[in-house]
């Protein structure tokens, strides 16, 4: 078989095999001392065991290069797939790229051209100005002294990467036995899309055509700008662009500097990326600063085609259908955009999960600053959202979103106040009169009507349901984790008060009685016992008292603060 002779001929594919094999008989471990531990054990173990598995990968991936660092970044984005203990140590891979020596870089050069580097390029650069994980780019002169951008695919990264995807294709049919696994992960879709993808990254001629293709619908605006690609100088393993001169877009130091509106740049990338998403079908999929130059004359400059998304014609509108369920605050429509895009896994409770949305909603409506979106806290939240809810991310959409939170990200950066719902709500506005006008107004009144009337019809079959399963055990109440901590502590509250009244009211019977006995004494004492008894109960009692009182003062201010954690669950 191929396969065993590639594990024992090759190095790089055992040690890969070898080190998806170490972390499936670690989670199966861990899986049969689950039995044994108590949840919070358990839980922290496994995190444990995540954070323990990333590094190793990251580390590997560093040493052997080539696409398990790719393969590392793209699943850094898959907060569906993998905890934050993976995501966050994977995302350290961004960086972890050395670049080739120049000599062998050369050598590809004139391979590819058949002829000494002197008569392609002059002044060309013994270092390299970026590296990445398929190749590395350079600067040099051609003729006329123009001064250009040469990207140069890594020598031998093909044979390299035939290597990985067979490890990959194996690991992936390995974790499809596992029906659990497979049943919430589409891994044929994402490994399709992922060797895809990598392939395409490899022809630097798709990447000039991008290039071209992304200039010519932005011809129209001079605030964005696009490398001119020259073509008589670039071939498959080669591409030679246009040298742009500038400053990273989050280097705010420099902006600052040259006199640049931040707020302006901030607006400028979220219009380019509407224009993108909703006319022209056709995105930068990776938008990363190191990829977005701005110049000084104001102009943002994209940079690095050799990842870019294409959206068909029924995700479009799908995605227009989104922004405006979202500007209307209608959760029942997201859910059924959300289950046309795939979004949603199989048997996914649509109620609850629009429940939980207009909890979301709610909070970003309520502060929509992008310095709220991306803050820690929102982030955490929309994690564990994400986590508890029946979402699954399609691998077709996976750079879609990669790219939005990238851009919210770095938008934030240049304007942490800037209003997302304001700064959107003219595209919005914008679809919604398109949408009403292709209906007309006594259309869209009858469709509101129509959608109310099966509302309607359809209450009487929903209570039935409901009590139905409420009888069955289908459906059951779970009240929140702090409604149940208030029932114990008022439980524990009474019992201890009930206890203290029983001992205080005995040793007061026993002291009157022994009192007027010849143990005159122990009763007098019990009686003084039964008083410091009863002034313990009374001084409990007006300190549970202020602490609830408190506790309610201080649960008004924290929800008059804005952003509390929404509790998601049925």
């Amino acid at each position: 078989m191929p396969i065993i002779t590639k594990f024992f001929k090759d190095k790089r594919f055992r040690t890969i095999i070898f080190m998806f094999l170490q972390f499936v008989v670690q989670l199966w471990w861990i899986s049969q001392k689950k039995r044994f531990l108590t949840n919070e054990n358990y839980q922290k173990q496994i995190k444990g065991i995540y954070r323990k598995q990333a590094r190793a990968f990251a580390e590997t991936a560093t040493e052997l290069g080539g696409l398990l660092i790719k393969l590392g970044q793209f699943f850094s984005s898959r907060v569906d797939v993998l905890p934050e203990e993976y995501t966050s140590e994977l995302a350290k891979l961004q960086d972890a790229v050395k670049p080739v020596g120049t000599k062998e870089i050369i050598q590809r050069i004139e391979a590819e051209y058949c002829c000494p580097i002197a008569e392609v390029y002059t002044n060309f650069s013994q270092e390299a100005v970026a590296s990445a994980s398929l190749g590395q780019v350079h600067t040099a002169e051609i003729k006329g002294h123009t001064k250009v951008a040469v990207k140069i695919l890594r020598p031998g990264i093909e044979e390299i990467i035939q290597t990985d995807l067979k490890a990959l294709r194996f690991m992936v049919t390995f974790a499809k036995r596992y029906p659990k696994l497979n049943a919430t992960v589409d891994l044929e879709q994402i490994y399709d899309e992922f060797v895809e993808t990598t392939l395409d990254e490899l022809d630097y001629i798709k990447e000039g055509q991008h290039a071209d293709t992304f200039r010519a619908n932005f011809s129209g605006d001079s605030r964005i700008g696009v490398p001119e690609v020259y073509w008589e100088y670039t071939t498959k393993h080669v591409l030679t662009m246009e040298c742009v001169t500038g400053y990273k877009v989050n280097d705010y130091h420099s902006l600052a500097r040259i006199g640049l509106d931040r707020a302006q740049l901030a607006d400028t990338l979220i219009s380019a990326y509407v224009q993108q998403l909703l006319s022209d079908a056709f995105f930068h999929a990776d938008p990363h600063p190191g990829n977005l130059i701005v110049k000084d004359d104001g102009t943002l400059v994209f940079i690095d085609f050799g990842m870019v998304g294409r959206i068909e014609k029924g995700m479009r509108e799908n995605l227009m259908a989104f922004v405006m369920a979202l500007f209307k605050k209608d959760t029942d429509q997201m859910v059924i955009v959300f289950e046309k895009l795939g979004f949603l896994r199989p048997h996914a409770d649509k109620q609850t999960l629009a429940k939980g949305l207009k909890l979301v909603l709610g909070n970003v409506f309520d502060d929509p600053s992008l310095s709220k979106v991306n803050s820690e806290e929102f982030l955490l939240e929309l994690r564990e959202f994400m986590y508890s809810m029946p979402f699954q991310i399609p691998a077709r959409t996976l750079f879609l979103g990669k790219s939005l939170l990238t851009i919210m990200g770095i938008c934030g950066g240049l304007n942490p106040q800037l209003d997302l719902i304001k700064t959107l709500r003219p595209y919005a506005e914008e679809l919604l009169l398109g949408d009403e006008s292709e209906t007309g107004t006594q259309g869209f009144i009858l469709s509101q009507a129509k959608k109310t009337l099966t509302e309607v019809i359809s209450l009487p079959e929903k209570l039935n349901r409901l009590v139905t399963g409420l009888e069955d055990g289908e459906i059951r109440l779970h009240p929140s984790r702090s409604f149940e901590q208030n029932l114990l502590q008022n439980q524990k509250d009474l019992a201890s008060r009930i206890t203290s009244a029983i001992f205080s009211c005995g040793f007061l019977i026993s002291g009157v009685i022994l009192l007027e006995g010849p143990y005159s004494r122990v009763g007098l004492l019990l009686i003084l016992i039964s008083a410091l008894t009863l002034a313990t109960f009374l001084k409990r009692s007006s300190n549970s008292a202020g602490q609830k009182r408190m506790g309610r003062r201080s649960r008004a201010m924290r929800q008059s603060s804005g952003f509390h954690k929404p509790r998601f669950h049925p």
